[in-house]
């Protein structure tokens, strides 16, 4: 499909859409694939603060009964044609989703669908106003679905064929296709929607050749399609947006129909609307599935166990570093085989910077972003943190006990060998509670070592004789009152009030609501005797200007991820460290003598 433009009737690109149909019906094509969020243009790209216009790019409900498009799969019933499309949806609980289905022409249901699970760009737009921006984190939730596999009827002469779906950035990961390939996957369906020149979210260079930069764009678009249908043994269809919607935002083409050896089997030569055919042999297949990519003789799953286990990156350990990691010892099992694992001295000297690593206990990564952002405009120039975020099977919020100690426990296993290697000068870690990983951190190294709410509690007495706190949900409130007494600071609490959301309300719910909620929140405090205000969770450490502006200017505001950088900061200048005389001696040695290195 080529340009469609925000201002476009939804009825002027279903007509479009209705017209493909039509020829690929004429070309006898038994499936038709349409791209990513074919009904309207690609919102995500905006900036959308009006609920009602961001509605409206949605469908709610059964898709197949939407106003908005019904009519195409009326007309593939009609044509008996299988459709498999894209469209933004909301889910029968509210969440929103970047979806696609599987609709089968013969039997006029929904076979199959899938949610979008990779979802690129950021939640906020970029500060320059002539930046390409990618908001789908801002509008969709990751899809919940996972990359599932089903067999189609009354298709390819009765033979049920395997399908599977993917949308867009999903087709840059190989775990994706490779999911799918463990299913048997015999044509894997992909819409997308790509930029061409896009260098503030690929992080290229800003001078580079527009022209040059579409090129690159679609070579990286067809070497993932074309890789992994030879990996997988199967034949891949790939549908575009493309042209150049508003007149301003350049989306490549390159819809294409590989087969199962890598081969191009059918592509467009355009980036207008069109239409392009395969006939594709599915014992084509066969040869790769059972001799090159035979996975059950061929696969060797006991050596896989890190692609599962490690999100972020996790290098080796540069050899010629001192080592020195703050624990008793470095454990036998964390020997890169020749070596004990290196890291670097915890005092900053020689005109090192000081760097501090900011460890965010949940695996949302947006919410690590929002806190380097938050952070990034208070430091010297001789101070550098840098974002983790805990891998799975760590969760994706923190809301309660069992939330707390198992993203202590993924966390701490993953910062272990970052720390033993990096040898960052202090750690911060950014949970709004008496965390679990705090002390283990501790234990384990000998650099100074503090969450946000205490921080916070610090600066917040500091500033204040008085202060409350903004919470999140209601149990929060309650956690936050047990630590406020742990730390010895209830007696300078003048309260803490709930917004009733969660941990990933903050986020996912549309932003003018939050903020609001928030700021009635700290009205209330305020009200109560509050003087200084602490952001109750890592989450809303991009909101601190709404509270400053509900509170007052004689109120101050903490937000406690500057305020625990700022104060790790000063401790390592002091030279600080964590003592290791009592309660905080690393307890490495003895699960060693225990023969416990791998915990």
């Amino acid at each position: 499909m080529g340009a469609t433009h925000r201002t476009d009737p939804r009825s002027k690109t279903l007509d479009r859409m209705l017209k493909l149909l039509q020829d690929a019906a004429d070309q006898s094509a038994e499936l038709c694939l349409l791209p990513e969020t074919a009904f309207a243009t690609f919102f995500p790209r905006y900036l959308i603060n009006d609920p009602e216009e961001l509605d409206a790019f949605f469908e709610h409900g059964d898709v197949i009964k939407s106003p908005g498009a019904a009519p195409l799969f009326n007309k593939a019933k009609q044509l008996g044609i299988d459709v498999s499309v894209g469209f933004a949806e909301v889910a029968d609980n509210g969440e929103r989703f970047n979806s696609s289905v599987y609709y089968h022409a013969l039997t006029g249901s929904i076979l199959a669908k899938y949610r979008k699970i990779h979802l690129p760009g950021d939640f906020e737009p970029f500060a320059d106003p002539e930046a390409t921006n990618q908001l789908e984190k801002r509008y969709f939730k990751p899809g919940n679905l996972g990359f599932e596999a089903f067999r189609v009827p009354d298709l390819a002469a009765g033979s049920e064929p395997i399908m599977g779906m993917m949308i867009c950035n999903d087709r840059r990961w190989p775990e994706a296709w490779r999911c799918l390939g463990l299913q048997g996957v015999e044509i894997v369906l992909c819409g997308y929607n790509t930029a061409g020149f896009a260098p503030h979210l690929w992080g290229s260079d800003a001078s580079q050749d527009p022209k040059q930069a579409e090129e690159t764009a679609l070579f990286h678009h067809k070497l993932v399609m074309q890789s992994n249908s030879y990996m997988n043994a199967t034949f891949s269809i790939s549908a575009a947006r493309a042209g150049m919607d508003d007149g301003k935002y350049a989306l490549i083409g390159g819809s294409c129909i590989v087969g199962p050896e890598g081969n191009i089997l059918a592509e467009t030569k355009t980036v207008e609307d069109e239409v392009i055919v395969a006939d594709c042999d599915l014992e084509l297949c066969r040869q790769g599935k059972t001799r090159t990519f035979d996975f059950s003789r061929h696969r060797r799953v006991e050596h896989y166990k890190r692609i599962v286990e490690q999100t972020g990156v996790v290098e080796p350990p540069k050899l010629s570093e001192a080592s020195s990691n703050g624990a008793s010892e470095v454990p036998s099992s964390l020997s890169n085989g020749t070596h004990n694992l290196p890291s670097r001295p915890a005092q900053p000297r020689g005109g090192r910077k000081i760097r501090i690593l900011l460890c965010n206990p949940n695996a949302t990564p947006s919410m690590t972003a929002n806190c380097i952002k938050s952070v990034e405009s208070t430091l010297p120039l001789d101070v550098e943190v840098v974002g983790f975020t805990a891998p799975p099977p760590a969760p994706s919020a923190i809301e309660g006990n069992f939330d707390n100690i198992m993203s202590a426990a993924a966390a701490a296993r993953a910062i272990i060998p970052l720390q033993q290697r990096e040898g960052y000068d202090a750690m911060l870690v950014a949970c709004f509670s008496d965390h679990a990983l705090i002390r283990m951190l501790r234990e384990e190294f000998n650099v100074p070592v503090i969450g946000i709410m205490e921080a916070s509690l610090f600066a917040a007495r500091t500033l204040g004789a008085r202060f409350g706190i903004v919470a999140t949900s209601n149990r929060s409130k309650v956690m936050h009152a047990d630590s406020v007494r742990h730390y010895g600071m209830q007696d300078f609490c003048a309260g803490i009030e709930s917004c009733r959301l969660g941990v990933l309300d903050l986020e996912r719910r549309p932003r003018h609501e939050v903020l609001a909620i928030m700021q009635e929140v700290a009205k209330t405090l305020v009200a109560g005797g509050a003087e200084v205000l602490t952001l109750g969770c890592a989450g809303m450490t991009d909101m601190v200007t709404a509270v400053k502006e509900a509170a007052g200017e004689d109120v101050q505001v903490v937000d406690g991820v500057v305020a625990g950088v700022h104060h790790l900061v000063g401790l390592v200048r002091l030279g600080g460290k964590t003592a290791k005389s009592g309660l905080y001696a690393s307890s490495a040695t003895g699960r060693k003598l225990r023969g416990q290195e791998y915990i």
